[in-house]
Order: structure tokens, then sequence, then C-alpha cells
């Protein structure tokens, strides 16, 4: 059981370190400036949440959704904001040590 915990744990951290070192070398190479590829994930990000909520608003005229099932979907609609939320201010720090790393580059 141990065994199995501490897999997990490697599989999980592996995936999420993966995941940034992804997220930095695809910033560093895309063959857009970083502030174009920031302002298209903020509008596919914004529209998706437009999208859900759009969604949520019109299942509540469905009677056929209980309550249970449009609190589930509202936490999810919150937990989809909150995620984007901190994707894009992660991409913006991102953003700002590149170009502060540019900057003291171009110094020296």
């Amino acid at each position: 059981m141990e065994n199995q915990d501490k897999y997990y744990k490697g599989l999980f951290f592996g995936a999420s370190l993966g995941a940034a070192v992804g997220t930095i070398m695809g910033l560093l190479f895309a063959p857009r400036k970083g502030e174009d590829t920031q302002m298209i994930i903020s509008g596919k990000v914004k529209r998706a949440i437009d999208r859900a909520s759009d969604m949520y608003v019109e299942s509540e005229s469905d009677t056929a959704y209980s309550n249970e099932a449009k609190h589930r979907s509202q936490e999810i609609i919150d937990s989809a904001r909150d995620e984007a939320r901190k994707i894009l201010d992660e991409a913006n720090n991102i953003m700002r040590d590149i170009r502060s790393g540019q900057s003291k580059a171009q110094e020296n």
C-alpha cells in the first residue's frame, strides 16, 4: 500500500513538473510574441468560461436538473474560473521573468 502511494505521488509530481517545464519551453520557443500568446490564451479561457456560464444559465430554466446538480455545476464553473486565473497569473509571472531575464542580458 505504501509503495502504491509513493508511486502515485511520484506520478503526480512528475506530471506536474513535466507540465510546468513544457509550458515554459512552449513559451520560450513559441512562434509568436509572448504578449500575443498571452492574449490568445486569455481569450480562449474567457470564451470557455463564458460558454460554461451560458450553459449553466440555460440549465437553470430546465426543471429536469436538481438543486444538487446546479450546485455541483456552479462549483465546477467556479473551480474552472479559479484554475483559469491561476494559469493566467502563472503565465504572466513567467512572461515577467522572461522579460526581466532578457533585459538583464541586454544590459550585460
